[in-house]
């Protein structure tokens, strides 16, 4: 975008400001980008290092005490894009509330972030010292009621008040037929990055998926949500990878990491084709967890609760399986000779046993369920 663009969607956007401070504040604005480009950005650089300019008219509309009106409220409701260049980022957060992210790969060296600022929506934007932070909460009710210039609490301002959140629900229920709009265009953050990422990504949200697919960080890696499942799909990461959801599962197919620690509930956890360096440790309650294809070059720590374990083609040098009320199955790469092997379980068959071996370990625990882990040797 120019610099002649930029201006003009700004001023469109402040069409309801008197002409004289619209007028100003496209001064100052225009004198921004001037700055940058004597030090030495280029016209385009320039601008893309500014904020949208819906978020430059809603905040500047707001301040000024402007109603914002039908047509500001629609261009509002309009996808937001952020870019800044990946070389001057350090560590990437995503902080959001209600909201599923997706996290893919560009051709290019920008961290592209796009999402839609619904009616209840609030969204800000903190960058300081290589840290770019971009923070999502939702509208709270009270919000909404009369809280500007010292006005009272009556029973009209609070009745609209809450008229004008459910509004904004309402219309999130029509664009999916559901209580959060789960699919609805304003529920979703999309990241893009570099194909190499040598930033820190964390994304924290709740009641949204987290997706991240084709791309190698050189930082760790931290994803956390909740009532929704997380799923990485040909990821590699020289560090740590953590993922903790609950109320839901986990997927991970073709990852590698130097280590990898999950951690969900009431979901299950399916691994497949995963190379870990160091400890891949899974914790789960009241799910199962399944390691298809995969190598753990240290410790394997598989941890259940009424779920079973199901491992098939899987190496590691030491394994820790433990869950209740779920059998343990499948196979494990290598012979028996290789491993010292301790299990027990009760009120069922137990057919791997106990025996001293060599120095790899296995070590496997459940209770009223079946243990019938065996090796490829």
């Amino acid at each position: 975008m120019t610099r002649e663009q930029f201006l003009k969607d700004l001023q469109a956007a402040l069409a309801d400001m008197q002409q004289e401070e619209r007028e100003g504040v496209l001064s100052y604005y225009a004198e921004m980008i001037d700055d940058r480009m004597e030090a030495g950005m280029t016209e385009e650089a320039a601008v893309k290092a500014m904020e949208p300019v819906q978020e430059i008219a809603s905040r500047v509309l707001e301040e000024a005490g402007v109603p914002v009106s039908n047509k500001q409220k629609a261009a509002d409701d309009k996808r937001q894009e952020i870019r800044r260049p990946a070389g001057n980022i350090r560590q990437l957060n995503v902080q959001a509330e209600n909201k599923r992210v997706t996290v893919g790969a560009g051709d290019g060296d920008e961290i592209v972030m796009r999402y839609m600022i619904g009616s209840n929506d609030i969204f800000q934007l903190h960058e300081d010292d290589g840290v770019l932070t971009l923070e999502h909460r939702m509208r709270p009710v009270s919000s909404f009621i009369n809280e500007k210039n010292g006005e009272g609490f009556s029973l009209e301002s609070i009745l609209s008040g809450v008229g004008k959140f459910i509004s904004g629900l309402g219309e999130r229920i029509v664009s999916d037929g559901g209580v959060f709009g789960y699919e609805a265009p304003e529920n979703e953050i999309e990241i893009t990055l570099p194909k190499t990422m040598l930033a820190q990504l964390a994304v924290s949200t709740s009641n949204g998926r987290i997706a991240v697919s084709d791309v190698t960080f050189a930082q760790p890696l931290r994803l956390s949500t909740s009532n929704a499942y997380i799923k990485l799909d040909d990821v590699n990461c020289a560090q740590a990878v953590t993922c903790a959801t609950s109320n839901s599962r986990i997927v991970l197919d073709d990852v590698n990491a130097h280590s990898a620690r999950l951690t969900t509930s009431n979901g299950r956890v399916a691994l497949s084709d995963l190379y870990i360096r160091e400890e891949l440790e899974c914790i789960n309650s009241n799910g199962s967890i399944t390691v298809k294809d995969s190598t753990a070059e240290g410790r394997m720590r598989l941890t259940s609760s009424n779920g079973r374990i199901e491992l098939d083609g899987v190496s590691a040098a030491d394994y820790t399986l433990k869950t209740s009320n779920g059998a343990v199955g499948g196979t494990l790469k290598g012979s028996a000779a290789e491993y010292t092997v301790s299990s027990s379980t009760s009120n069922a068959s137990n057919l791997l046993g106990n025996r001293e071996g060599g120095d790899k370990r296995l070590s496997v625990r459940t209770s009223n369920a079946p243990i019938t882990l065996k090796f490829e040797e």
